[in-house]
């Protein structure tokens, strides 16, 4: 490596690393908690698991999420068993991850657009706010591990030819497809860039990679039919995706609506979140301005495609990479579990760092070298510092889910989120509060009506208790724990005969749990002692 590529690699790693430090010492937060410290699997590192069944079926064995992911399990696990429930190894793991995707990003970019380009590019990648979710939150590890398995198979098969770089490649995007299913798009990435570098270097075109691609993607989505029974997303709550009770082209101009977010994310990242589902964005009533944005998104892709198609070069990618990489993921072509997460840009946004470094390098010629870069270094500071400032908003639950509210204060699982962290915390008078304040935006919401007949239970509100627990069943009939819970409230008040037909249904649920076992032995103790129901 020459002394110009060695000093790049040390500001990448400084750029990668310093803006993520004081995420170290940050507690497991959102889905963490179920993926790895309350997932059984994980625990008891069964790989059989991982490759057999859906992604959250080790937290809850009736899950469909039509996620299949069994090499970030596997990650989870081997960490599992080496730290246990010590967060700091996680995030360390994450933030290397990071820092190997930058350097990848960096190879490409040189390989693609040189040396100054390459350099203002990955550092923009690096510092990206917008990556903070992926980087910092444990759960983000299957979107690092996708990102750095695609860009390692695009960097070898656009390296030149042979059945040992194509099988190489094709390795790193098996690997990158069982992290996370966006993945997929690797082969679209694979023809711009074979485009690309044919168009502009007259490079001969080569056929392997693609074959090589083709027959791992085919060997994954048979494999993840095999185990989920389909390819398809199985189940997406409105809670999550508001979007899925739009129909026709209502739900796709929404969508199109929701798609100017992104864009936003990756422009101007000052009021990032971690939460945008129910009603965070009111997809009943959204403006006329994000949806005009996102038809001159759409106007705007389709005009860079084609121009990419007739003389293809850097933007032009930058483009088309963003557009490719975004597609499944923005509800347009079909909806996905959530309407937005700032996690799932991480790889579109390779996309932009590329397309912001060569923009950064060609600035030299119009406004000097050293007025260029003292734009730049200030940019990216800024960048730096926004992504600083975002770790401490990671730091636990009751920290991230009161910037949630702060952000989006008609966000049903900010409310419910904080409601959880306040009551862990003992502030139970606030917990019941925003408790209500979920319900009240999401009347549907089954687990905060549990939760907040959970807190009114402790406090003896026997009979607020047990409406609460009831509106859980009705809105879930195979929520097991609301049935036991009811069960345990209608015990309290005396109502016996219903009390052990709720905890008899629990266990109907969930066979041999061996607290709804203990339960109807209470019940069934204290008829027999009175020698009547009631």
């Amino acid at each position: 490596m020459s002394a110009v590529g060695r000093r790049a690699v040390w500001i990448l790693v400084v750029a990668a690393l310093l803006p993520y430090l004081n995420a170290l010492p940050n507690d497991f937060t959102l889905d963490d908690q179920g993926l790895i410290l309350e997932n059984e699997v994980v625990a008891a590192f069964d790989i059989t698991s991982f490759f057999g069944q859906d992604y959250w079926a080790g937290y809850d064995a009736k899950a469909q999420s039509g996620l299949y992911r069994p090499l970030t399990l596997t990650s989870f696990a081997a960490e599992y068993a080496i730290f246990g429930r010590q967060p700091l190894p996680y995030h360390l793991t994450n933030l290397l991850l990071h820092l190997a995707v930058t350097l990848l990003a960096w190879r490409l970019f040189r390989r693609l657009a040189g040396d100054g380009a390459a350099l203002w590019g990955g550092a923009a990648f690096a510092v990206l706010p917008g990556h903070s979710e992926a980087v910092i939150a444990i759960a983000g590890r299957a979107d690092l591990l996708t990102t750095a398995g695609s860009l390692a198979a695009l960097l070898i098969w656009s390296g030149g030819g042979g059945w040992r770089r194509a099988l190489a490649g094709g390795f790193c995007f098996g690997i990158a497809l069982l992290s996370k299913e966006q993945a997929a798009v690797v082969p679209g990435l694979l023809l711009c860039l074979c485009w690309l570098q044919h168009r502009r270097a007259a490079r001969r075109w080569c056929w392997t990679p693609f074959g090589v691609s083709g027959l791992v993607l085919a060997a994954y989505l048979l494999l993840r039919h095999t185990v989920l029974g389909g390819l398809a997303m199985i189940e997406i709550e409105p809670l999550d995706n508001p979007l899925v009770d739009l129909q026709g082209i209502d739900r796709v101009l929404a969508a199109l609506a929701v798609a100017t977010h992104y864009a936003v994310l990756l422009v101007v990242p000052a009021r990032l979140s971690a939460d945008y589902s129910f009603a965070a964005i009111d997809v009943s009533a959204l403006p006329i301005v994000e949806i005009g944005g996102g038809l001159l998104l759409v106007a705007l892709v389709v005009g860079a495609a084609w121009r990419f198609r007739r003389q293809p070069d850097i933007p032009g990618l930058a483009m088309v990479w963003l557009a490719i990489c975004f597609a499944p993921l923005v509800n347009v072509l079909f909806p996905i579990g959530t309407i937005l997460a700032e996690r799932i840009s991480y790889m579109p946004s390779v996309g932009y760092a590329l397309g912001l470094g060569w923009a950064l390098e060609a600035a030299r010629r119009r406004l000097g070298s050293r007025t260029r870069r003292s734009l730049a270094l200030a940019l990216l500071s800024v960048l730096a510092l926004l992504t600083a400032a975002r770790c401490a908003d990671w730091r636990d639950e009751l920290s991230l889910f009161g910037a949630v509210v702060a952000v989006h204060p008609e966000s049903a699982k900010g409310h419910k989120g904080l409601a959880k962290a306040l009551r862990g915390a003992g502030r139970l008078a606030e917990a019941e509060t925003h408790y209500r304040r979920a319900i009240e935006i999401y009347p549907r919401f089954d687990t905060a009506h549990y939760n907040l007949g959970i807190l009114l239970y402790a406090t003896a509100r026997l009979d607020e208790a047990l409406f609460h627990f009831e509106r859980a069943c009705a809105l879930r009939p195979t929520f097991a724990d609301a049935h036991l819970n009811r069960g345990a409230a209608l015990f309290k008040l005396g109502r016996l005969t219903e009390a052990i037909a709720s905890t008899r249904r629990a266990l109907e649920l969930r066979p041999g749990w061996s607290s709804a076992r203990q339960n109807l032995h209470d019940i069934e103790a204290v008829i027999d002692r009175h020698g009547k129901t009631q």
